[in-house]
């Protein structure tokens, strides 16, 4: 395992890369530097994809806030409410009102993945943000042992965990 200093030093490594060939390509093809001039809203929004640190990162995290999502998906907060009003996005809500999305839910591109949002609709039928985040997240005998979300992640298919979700949400109504 690495540290977050190793982990820092080798993502400011990739970024410093894929900066110099942005510029590099932008040069070349005669692109003017007001494209670039706005250098703050820029690093805004390079940093907004890196997840925020909050009380419950040891089981279900890390989180993004929505600030961070709203600037990576470059929407308004009136489209991620909308996203988790219709659980189309696993979010959680902390004490003080505001709204949390592990990271572990997204592709690399920023799609929430499909596979979990079935998971996540199953579940929240039965129980509340937190019960359902921790349910993904915690060990089951009937994943081998694995985290449902690990489950999906490796390649597993989404109905044994469907089903168990759904077994799940019959035993919590019972």
């Amino acid at each position: 395992m690495t540290s977050l200093v190793e982990q820092e030093k080798q993502l400011m490594e990739e970024l410093s890369q894929r900066v110099h060939r942005t510029f590099a390509a932008a040069a070349a093809a005669g692109v003017s530097t007001d494209a670039f001039a706005d250098v703050q809203a820029i690093a805004d929004a390079m940093s907004a994809a890196l997840p925020t640190h909050h009380v419950y990162d040891q089981v279900v995290g890390p989180f993004y806030d929505t600030a961070g999502l709203t600037r990576w998906w470059n929407v308004s907060r009136q489209a991620v409410s909308k996203k988790v009003a219709t659980n189309a996005v696993i979010a959680c809500q902390l004490e003080e009102g505001h709204w949390v999305y592990p990271v572990w839910q997204f592709t690399s591109s920023g799609t929430v993945d499909p596979a979990l949002v079935q998971v996540w609709r199953v579940l929240r039928a039965g129980a509340d943000p937190w019960t359902c985040a921790l349910w993904l997240r915690a060990p089951q005998d009937a994943f081998g042992g694995k985290t449902a979300v690990g489950w999906l992640t490796e390649g597993g298919g989404v109905d044994p965990v469907l089903a168990a979700a759904r077994a799940d949400v019959q035993r919590w109504a019972a």
